[in-house]
């Protein structure tokens, strides 16, 4: 029996431990470092973390200000000579709007001292940000079986921009169809985009207002140059075994199911088979 799945999720976080003469796992972790599962923190002083900016044709490190939203993509842990372990991280401003992102690199290892003197946690007000969403009420397969029929779908950048994408772009941005989340390492072009103005969370539902209806999504109009996208999660799931192969799939799609504005959409993924 082949391995029965691959998950294609972008921009997951990857937690790495490398030892140095001594296992990380019996060294104690010195206390001034951050320590626990990465995701997004905010800077505590003006600083550079190996984010560069494309400037006049050239790639110039960004001095991020304080209070920076950034995602800790990964963090390395690793023996600091002294009997203690010390944290590094590779940073990222998470997933921005594409104007912004394309103009953007970033280090591909964690080499900023991940310190609680530089760093705090934070959680996200509005978690459904960089979720994407798909029309349908599920994936269902293409004409053969053999993958899941790409559909339109929208997400939410951290820096507030509804970014959409047709069907045709989705077919075309493999590491954006079959994810749960955009990552901020590979960037697609949306189809259309707009601003968002105010994003507000009250239980299982999130309001998105902006102030241009974007084709392609349920926009509830409210009054002139002001439109909202109620989302909210139905909190049941479905899933979907595509191209049957022995007693086994080799692609295998779930999902929870979502309501935009009274519209059936769904946020979840395609795993594949080697």
């Amino acid at each position: 029996m082949k391995n029965r799945l691959k998950w294609w999720l972008a921009g997951v976080a990857v937690v790495m431990g490398i030892s140095s003469g001594i296992p990380v796992a019996n060294a104690a972790t010195s206390g001034k470092y951050l320590t626990g599962n990465v995701g997004y923190v905010r800077t505590k002083k003006a600083m550079y973390v190996g984010i560069y900016k494309k400037t006049n044709g050239k790639y110039k490190q960004v001095k991020v200000k304080k209070n920076t939203l950034l995602n800790a993509e990964s963090i390395m842990s690793m023996d600091d000579g002294h009997g203690g372990v010390k944290t590094t991280a590779l940073f990222t401003y998470g997933v921005v709007n594409y104007k912004r992102a394309k103009a953007l690199k970033y280090k591909n290892i964690a080499t900023i001292p991940f310190t609680k003197a530089n760093f705090r946690y934070v959680t996200l007000k509005a978690p459904i940000r960089t979720q994407i969403f798909l029309n349908g009420k599920g994936y269902t397969a293409n004409s053969t079986n053999m993958a899941a029929d790409p559909t339109p779908g929208f997400y939410l950048t951290l820096d507030n921009y509804l970014q959409y994408y047709s069907k045709t772009a989705m077919a075309k941005a493999p590491f954006l169809f079959g994810a749960r989340w955009a990552g901020s390492t590979k960037v697609y072009k949306p189809t259309r985009s707009v601003k968002v103005s105010k994003v507000t969370v009250k239980g299982n539902t999130t309001k998105i207002d902006y102030s241009k209806a974007l084709k392609g999504l349920p926009n509830k109009k409210l009054s002139k140059g002001h439109y909202r996208l109620t989302i909210t999660n139905k909190k049941t799931t479905g899933s979907l075994g595509i191209n049957p192969t022995d007693d086994t799939f080799d692609a295998f799609a779930s999902w929870t199911n979502y309501t935009i504005n009274g519209k059936a959409y769904h946020f979840g993924e395609v795993e594949y088979g080697n």
